[in-house]
This record gives C-alpha cells, structure tokens and sequence, in this order.
C-alpha cells in the first residue's frame, strides 16, 4: 500500500474547516520548531503568511492556548511557549497511561483496511530511517496519528491524546542531537503500529510502554545535556 492509498482509512475528520486547516498547519510549525519557542506573533502576520484572514487564526490560537503552545498576551501578541523539561516528565506521566489504552484498544479494534494501513505506516518509519529524512518521518507520524485515533474508534482517547503528543514531540524536535535520536523514534513508532497491524493487544502495549521509557530517559537526558 503506497502512502497515497492511507488517504480514506484514517481518522474521519468531522470538520475540516478553515480553522481545522489553520490549527493543522500552525501546531506542525510549532512542534517542528518552525515557530521557535518565544517567538512572538501576531494573528495579521501569521494570516499573511498563511493566506488567510486573522479571524481563523485567532481562533486556531485559541485552541493552541487551550492545549499549551501558545500564550496570548492581550495587547501585545501571542507567544510560542517555552520547552521545559519538568512539564515535559509531567506531560510524559499521563501520556504514558492514555498510550497504553490507545494502542492497546487500537490493536483490539481496527479493521482490516486499518490494519493494512498501518503495515504501510510501519514501512514509511523504517524508510524515514534508511533514507535519514525528517520530512518522510513527519509525514509518517502524521498518518500514524490520525489511523491510530481511527483505529480505536473512540474519539475521546483521542482528544486527550492529541494535546499531549503535540507537547511530547516539540520536546523531542527541540533537544534531538543525532541520527540514533532520529532513528530510535521512527523504529519505536514501526514497533507499535506493527503490533496494531497484527492484531496483537499485548504487544501493542509493550511497544507503547517502551516508546514511554524511550521518551523519559531522553527527557531526563536533557537536564546533563542540554
């Protein structure tokens, strides 16, 4: 299955308005560094460069507010929130349990063309790895992501995940130092949706509770390293 063909099986998005399309847009700069944290913005500078109007963007940025991105300072703009490692333990603590229920619910739960997808995911992972490409490893967490929420056909999982992964991966784009950072993520991520394709609930969890080990010793790695 070529990564066109996910298109369809992933998370059915209910809304996919102007706003949905700035928020999508605005989150993957800021957790790619893009937007770098302290910058200060403007909802009529970040329009212009999106080629929108300020109005979906100011109500993007309420929600990046709402899930920690952002801070919006009345009268002086919206900042891009630092990266801190203690919120980052703490962010970790909870999104090692709802992780574990996501993975292991989306192992239990997916359908066939799912399960499929997912194979394709889990190969995109390892291509971003031979290839040494960030664009091919964003692109594959993105489509991860969006058929992992779908797989457990519980939207509320994936509320309270969403805020958390966008949080955990900035961290992680903010401190990665070197190739074997790169390809650890992308072979873990490979691990968890190989265990979802194979409809394995107990190897899905295994898989996400490394990921979570994974991601506090790098956490905890920053304090002598920063």
């Amino acid at each position: 299955m070529r990564r066109n063909d996910l298109q369809g099986v992933g998370r059915p998005i209910p809304s996919n308005t102007l706003v949905d399309k700035v928020y999508r847009r605005l989150e993957e700069m800021i957790v790619t560094l893009e937007l770098e944290p302290g910058a200060l913005l403007s909802e009529s500078e970040l329009g212009k460069r999106l080629g929108v109007s300020r109005t979906p963007v100011g109500a993007a940025l309420q929600r990046l507010a709402r899930e920690g991105l952002v801070n919006i300072l009345p009268r002086r703009g919206i900042v891009v929130t630092d990266v801190d490692v203690g919120q980052q333990l703490r962010v970790l603590e909870i999104r090692r349990e709802i992780s574990r229920f996501v993975a292991r619910v989306g192992a239990e739960r997916a359908r066939a063309e799912q399960r499929a997808a997912m194979r394709a995911v889990a190969e995109e992972f390892q291509r971003a790895v031979r290839e040494n490409s960030q664009e091919v490893l964003v692109s594959a967490d993105k489509d991860f992501h969006n058929l992992l929420a779908a797989c457990t056909h519980n939207p509320f999982a994936c509320d309270a995940m969403d805020p958390l992964d966008s949080l955990a991966r900035r961290f992680w784009f903010a401190h990665q130092s070197d190739r074997s950072d790169f390809a650890a993520t992308a072979m873990f991520h490979s691990r968890i949706a190989l265990a979802i394709a194979g409809e394995d609930p107990a190897a899905a969890e295994e898989a996400s509770d490394a990921f979570s080990d994974y991601l506090e010793h790098f956490a905890r790695g920053t304090i002598d390293f920063p």
